[in-house]
């Protein structure tokens, strides 16, 4: 008599069962594996914006009339006032009797429009405000001259020194965005958030606080700016810490 050959129902359990438990452990590599590739992803591509944003913003301060530099908005924002050109005076400006215009030394205007010029500034607060001290509208330029909106300066620059500069611009952090601002007022405290803007990077937060640190703002030291961002997508965020010098000419 032949005896059957197959495999008995305990048997057949365990295959399934052995089956079963190498199945849930390749899927549990495979999701590790896939969710491992796309934090990596996502850590690279926040490396990737932090780098470009931070990078920017290092570069615009950088052609920034130094005494310009603010942090506003609680500390959220940094605010500055673009180079267009800068120079020599010929003769002291009188401090006790408005004037309108200067001879300078030649002089070109290679970056930004030049709407206004500034005079022996020692503080943001003298180039801000309704009625900045050592800030005027700029009405003509020549190679040789400068015309302004009447004015009485109350300080000549050690130097002798003249900057022509560009409308406000500011970089600021809001609502998780980090965002740039240009054609500012340079009557106001703080920058209008409402107001049109240029989209740098999403998902950014401050990875210190303050954000934005503007401190050396004195006759004697470099200004500095340091930068705390991070930006975060994912689970995984990116931190930024970047000191920015910009060397004070007054």
């Amino acid at each position: 008599m032949r005896r059957a050959v197959g495999f008995t129902l305990i048997e057949l359990i365990t295959v399934i069962v052995i089956v079963a438990v190498v199945a849930v452990i390749g899927t549990q590599f495979i999701v590790s594996a896939m969710e491992s590739y796309q934090l990596t992803q996502n850590r690279a591509r926040l490396a990737a914006t932090g780098r470009q944003a931070i990078e920017r913003i290092s570069r615009q301060i950088r052609a920034a009339m130094p005494y310009s530099l603010r942090a506003t908005n609680t500390d959220n924002c940094v605010q500055f006032m673009p180079l267009a050109a800068g120079g020599f005076y010929r003769q002291p400006v009188p401090t006790d009797t408005p004037v309108s215009s200067l001879s300078t030394s030649p002089y070109t205007i290679d970056f930004d429009t030049a709407d206004y010029i500034a005079i022996g500034a020692l503080s943001a607060g003298e180039l801000y405000g309704t009625s900045p001290r050592s800030l005027a509208a700029v009405t003509a330029t020549a190679p040789t001259s400068v015309s302004f909106a009447s004015h009485t300066w109350q300080r000549n620059s050690e130097s002798q020194r003249f900057y022509l500069v560009g409308r406000p611009q500011a970089f600021c952090l809001v609502a998780g965005e980090l965002r740039f601002y240009q054609d500012l007022d340079p009557a106001g405290d703080n920058v209008s958030t409402g107001a049109p803007y240029s989209l740098l990077a999403r998902n950014a937060v401050a990875s210190a606080t303050p954000a934005f640190v503007v401190s050396g703002n004195t006759a004697e030291n470099n200004f500095r700016v340091t930068l705390n961002l991070g930006f975060a997508e994912g689970g995984e965020q990116v931190d930024f810490f970047q000191e920015v010098a910009l060397r004070n000419v007054p």
